[in-house]
């Protein structure tokens, strides 16, 4: 019973601090920030390059109606809605998996929604914007935007051997960062694309830029990535929540987001409805898009992570 006992307030203790140290680089609760920038209408204050990346990201200053002023990182796409290293579908289906065996408190992947801005509010990002879409009637810019990270700064080396063998709360949180790069296939582990908080007290290792997974034949081959596993083991709790996943559960990744356009020509969000081609990441229809992960792209997160178990089954990758 006491073993029982501090097992249960180590966990709580460990809970409390991540939601502590999860406030400390976001500028809201996870879950409200991830409703504000799906659903509340914002106006743009400014608009700065990110300074890292290769597709174009931006640094925008916005403005909700109630005056909260926040920093989210915005990446316009493609007219395809859909691109190599620029695939809101891809970086919101990382965001999505991680809740597969992640509680908020310990996610990685900061919250990512599908937007499109208004022209008139799109002006202060580009001079004379134009509809970036393929869609009739489409008077907005079709993008992503994600939770901007405070505090935080670029790791000098992305995995740390010695301090994951002597620092468990590290060791707990970069396995489940390798664990969610195995199973979503992510082929993009350049150290600009990772980001670690000041505060040493937070141990995570935070992946920003997931666009380039679910099999995506474009990567940069040079780069040692985190799609196979590295870590010498596994969080208990991680796996044994992840055998708990089952088919229905992955399916759902297939709609990850729907939007239709309003009286004035924007795409808003709208309750997701049954996926309306399985075979397509993108699906657009004369009142919107929907998008999500592929029937192959889940069948390979199902089978990556049917192998997993199986490893770990056999003794050959030890938990902890």
């Amino acid at each position: 019973m006491r073993r029982s006992v501090r097992l249960l307030s180590s966990a709580v203790a460990l809970a409390v601090g991540g939601a502590a140290a999860l406030a400390a680089v976001l500028p809201l609760p996870e879950a409200e920030l991830l409703r504000r920038l799906r659903d509340d209408n914002f106006t743009v204050v400014s608009s700065e390059a990110t300074g890292a990346g290769v597709m174009g990201a931006k640094k925008l200053t916005i403005r909700f109606d109630d005056g909260l002023t926040i920093h989210a990182k915005w990446k316009v796409t493609p007219a395809s809605a859909d691109g190599w290293n620029n695939s809101p579908r891809r970086e919101i289906g990382v965001y999505a998996v991680q809740k597969l065996f992640l509680d908020p408190q310990d996610y990685l992947v900061p919250p990512s929604v599908a937007r499109c801005v208004p022209l008139d509010a799109y002006r202060v990002v580009q001079p004379d914007p134009k509809p970036n879409l393929e869609l009739a009637g489409a008077r907005c810019d079709f993008g992503m935007l994600t939770g901007w990270l405070d505090n935080v700064v670029q790791p000098e080396v992305l995995f740390d051997r010695e301090r994951f063998s002597k620092d468990r709360e590290y060791a707990y949180h970069f396995a489940n960062m390798n664990l969610l790069h195995y199973l979503v296939d992510h082929r993009d582990a350049r150290l600009s694309n990772f980001l670690v908080a000041k505060d040493p007290a937070d141990a995570r290792t935070y992946s920003i830029d997931n666009g380039i997974a679910f099999g995506n034949l474009v990567y940069d081959f040079l780069v040692t990535n985190y799609n196979t596993i590295h870590v010498s083991a596994l969080p208990k709790q991680s796996v044994e929540r992840l055998r708990r996943v089952t088919r229905e559960q992955l399916d759902q990744l297939g709609v990850l987001g729907q939007l239709e356009l309003d009286d004035k020509g924007v795409l808003r969000n709208v309750p997701l409805g049954p996926n309306l081609d399985r075979e397509r990441g993108v699906r657009m229809t004369t009142k919107g898009l929907q998008f999500g992960l592929t029937k192959g792209e889940i069948d390979s997160v199902a089978e990556r992570l049917r192998a997993l178990l199986a490893s770990i089954d056999a003794g050959k990758l030890p938990v902890f």
